[in-house]
């Protein structure tokens, strides 16, 4: 049996020992920090976590039980509630009323419809809106050179189904108008393209005068506004009832 000379068994314990250094290293390098956090740290003890809760730091802000104080900065007020609007807020002024030919229309009265003294508006019309139902009714005439003449009529009723009856009550005087006046020629009723409210005109012709008359319904208010000439002054190609009624129509 060959005998291992003890030089040689010295030198491979060595070089075994310094083996086992080197991967120690490697592992502390490498996977070290995996090893920390699988080892459990060490936890305060319950009584520790309680004094520590207990004893809030210098630090902190601590709340008071005193009464909360709004925050500073702009004031914000409430709301003023919307204001109605009056009856006479629809009329319409004398620059608001379309004008023909080369005249300007001037405001004859305003007032309160007067049945003793004010007439009906329209050759259609039968009765004041306020045996029909208004409660209340204002009136604005103008005038312009060239005979013109023009009328509105803004009524307020009582509620919105009582503005529409009395709306039916108009159409139907329109309706049989023909055969009640003598020598009045009334033309078809053209629906209104209003943004607000509903509402229809038509144009009639009577004693050498033409006249165009509108119907505005808007909620519980009731407009009608008649423009009248004589028959060759009148245009052919627009009417000027019309144009006012959807003027009126943007006051609500």
């Amino acid at each position: 049996m060959a005998v291992v000379p003890r030089v040689q068994t010295s030198a491979l314990a060595a070089l075994c020992l310094a083996t086992s250094v080197v991967l120690a290293g490697c592992g502390a390098d490498g996977d070290g920090r995996d090893a920390a956090s699988r080892t459990p740290s060490p936890t305060a003890s319950p009584s520790a976590s309680r004094t520590a809760t207990a004893a809030p730091s210098a630090s902190e802000p601590t709340t008071s039980a005193g009464p909360t104080r709004e925050p500073r900065g702009h004031k914000v007020g409430r709301l003023a509630p919307r204001m109605r609007l009056t009856t006479a807020a629809h009329l319409l002024d004398a620059e608001s009323l379309p004008p023909l030919g080369d005249g300007s229309w001037e405001v004859a009265a305003t007032g309160p419809e007067d049945p003793e003294r004010d007439g009906t508006v329209g050759t259609c019309q039968k009765t004041l809106l306020g045996p029909i139902g208004a409660v209340e009714t204002v009136r604005r005439t103008f005038t312009a050179p060239g005979r013109l003449a023009a009328t509105q009529v803004v009524a307020r009723f009582a509620d919105s189904r009582s503005a529409w009856r009395a709306h039916q009550v108009l159409v139907a005087w329109r309706d049989d108008c023909a055969d009640r006046v003598d020598g009045s020629d009334v033309g078809p009723l053209r629906p209104l393209d209003v943004r607000s409210g509903t509402g229809e005109s038509y144009r009639t012709d009577a004693r050498k005068r033409a006249a165009g008359l509108a119907i505005l319904r808007t909620g519980s208010f009731l407009t009608l506004v008649e423009v009248a000439a004589g028959a060759e002054h009148y245009p052919t190609g627009w009417d000027p009832a019309r144009v006012a009624a959807r003027r009126v129509a943007r006051t609500f």
